[in-house]
C-alpha cells in the first residue's frame, strides 16, 4: 500500500512540474487598442513543431482556429511560423525572435506582438 502511495505521488509530482520549453503555454497578441487579439499555442513536448492558433475574437465573440508549424533555435531565439496567422491567404511566412518573454513575428511589412499568459479564449 505504501509502494502504491509512494508511486502516485511521484506520478503527480512530475505531471504537475510543465514543459520547460520557451514556447510553452498560450501566447496573447498584445493590440495597440488592448483589446483580445489572436492567441498562440505552440506544441512543445517531444520535438513538436505544430501551432495552433486562435484567432481574434469577432463580432460575435467568436474566432477561428489555424493550424500550422514552427521552428525555434534555442541557442539564438529565432522562431519561424509557417501558418496564415491574418486568415486565408494573407502572409503564411513568419520569422522573428522570442526575448524577455516577448515574441515578435514579422512578414512583409506586418508586425505582430506577443507575450506569454492565460489563453484568453478558455480552451
Amino acid at each position: 500500500m505504501k509502494l502504491r502511495a509512494l508511486t502516485l505521488f511521484a506520478s503527480l509530482s512530475l505531471a504537475a512540474c510543465g514543459d520547460s520549453h520557451p514556447l510553452a503555454g498560450s501566447w496573447s497578441q498584445e493590440t495597440p487598442d488592448h483589446k483580445p487579439g489572436m492567441s498562440l499555442s505552440f506544441e512543445t513536448k517531444e520535438g513538436g513543431t505544430r501551432l495552433q492558433v486562435h484567432t481574434a475574437p469577432d463580432a460575435n465573440d467568436s474566432h477561428e482556429h489555424i493550424h500550422g508549424t514552427y521552428t525555434f533555435d534555442a541557442a539564438t531565439g529565432a522562431v519561424s511560423v509557417d501558418a496564415e496567422l491574418l486568415g486565408k491567404g494573407k502572409p503564411g511566412k513568419w520569422t522573428g525572435k522570442l526575448a524577455d518573454g516577448h515574441l515578435e513575428l514579422g512578414a512583409a511589412d506586418t508586425k505582430l506582438e506577443f507575450h506569454q499568459g492565460k489563453d484568453p479564449h478558455g480552451h
